[in-house]
């Protein structure tokens, strides 16, 4: 094995099928999403690519796949597709059962150890936010590094809702059967006021001639993007708030991204129209048998049809019927997650210094920044407080 720093876009855009092959399951790890976000948002001063890859002859078998930041405390590895586009679940890749030599490659490169590509001199902080806190891979680099003396701290990051729904065996996949019965599966593990509050939105969305519509070609999906950029902003403009879409970079990111994972098979892109006016939206990354639910909208004049629970449940029994295990609804703490029986599934942040002499002290600097900002948070909420 080998290990190899990819600085270049050009390198970068020939990883893209042997990535997408160690992806597979992870939309936010996969090269269409990190790329996109690299031309958007990585293409800056003082910020450039720092992939560490891992090969075995020509063979990419795994991926630290970061950027490297300039900053007053020196140079800070981050994550692709970090930042403001809320990316979940981010990590290592690493080929299946490889996790533990590709962690092992990392370590001694980052590290300057044993016989791989000395790294250790090419960065002073590492800074990993959104990490999978279940990821194999990056649990046992965070194990190396410490071992070899690096400073480390872990924790909590936000938290994401995740609603599992069991396979039904008794049933052909894609039939009519399969999909009632892992749809009321589903309705048994939500309380009983809100399952009744689910199946009358249902029958709502029926009674008033819903029409359900998705993403298929660039026509469709130009139309999508389109009403889903509106609805979203319009929705936050309901509640006092500047949407998302209204930052260039992230608009930008978006537009790039969906057209990818169009291509590529990954985007559902779903609204919902009453008499040809468009209601509600909802934006998901699909993969593996997980799909992840990441930003959606709504028409402020319909809320009292409540659209958004009529899209989700057509989106849920569609994703069921094809097989589905899941649908993660990733960040945010709305009621309507735990509502439906979702449950929390964490992701986590790790800080890592340098084991040289300025990365212990570039380490020591960000611990006490961290403390301070927590301190002051509290300071205000107080002061605040009636």
């Amino acid at each position: 094995m080998s290990v190899r720093i990819i600085t270049s876009e050009h390198e970068l855009a020939a990883l893209r099928v042997s990535w997408n092959q160690l992806a597979v399951g992870q939309p936010f790890r996969s090269w269409d999403w990190q790329v996109a976000w690299w031309r958007n948002y990585g293409r800056r001063p003082g910020q450039r690519l720092h992939l560490v890859a891992c090969f075995d002859g020509p063979q990419l078998i795994g991926l630290l796949p970061c950027y490297r930041q300039l900053t007053p405390q020196g140079r800070v590895l981050r994550p692709l597709a970090s930042g403001e586009v809320c990316s979940e679940y981010l990590g290592i890749l690493a080929a299946k059962d490889r996790a533990q030599e590709v962690a092992e490659a990392i370590g001694d490169s980052l590290s300057g150890t044993g016989r791989q590509t000395d790294l250790s001199r090419t960065w002073e902080l590492m800074l990993l936010d959104a990490q999978d806190a279940s990821d194999e891979a990056l649990l046992l680099l965070q194990a190396g590094l410490s071992r070899r003396g690096h400073p480390l701290e872990t924790k909590p990051g936000v938290v994401c809702w995740r609603l599992t729904v069991a396979d039904d065996p008794t049933h052909p996949r894609g039939s009519d059967a399969y999909e009632e019965c892992r749809f009321e599966g589903f309705l048994k593990q939500v309380a009983r006021p809100h399952r009744n509050r689910l199946r009358r939105a249902e029958r709502r969305g029926i009674a008033n001639d819903y029409q359900f519509h998705m993403a298929s070609d660039e026509a469709s999906l130009a139309e999508g993007f389109s009403i889903l950029v509106d609805l979203h902003q319009r929705r936050r403009a309901h509640h006092g708030q500047i949407g998302m879409f209204a930052r260039p970079h992230f608009l930008s990111f978006h537009r790039d991204a969906t057209q990818a994972l169009l291509a590529s098979g990954q985007l559902w892109l779903a609204w919902m129209t009453r008499q040809g006016v468009p209601v509600s939206v909802f934006y998901c990354l699909a993969d593996g048998p997980i799909l992840h639910g990441y930003q959606s909208g709504l028409n402020p004049d319909y809320l009292d049809d409540e659209p958004g629970r009529i899209l989700l449940l057509r989106l849920l029994r569609k994703a069921l019927r094809e097989g589905y295990l899941a649908l993660d609804l990733l960040r945010g703490d709305e009621p309507y997650k735990s509502h439906l029986g979702a449950e929390r599934k964490y992701t986590q942040t790790v800080l890592i210094g340098n084991r040289t002499l300025v990365g212990k002290t570039a380490f020591g600097l960000a611990l006490l920044r961290r403390k301070t900002r927590k301190l002051a948070g509290q300071v205000l909420r107080q002061l605040r407080a009636p």
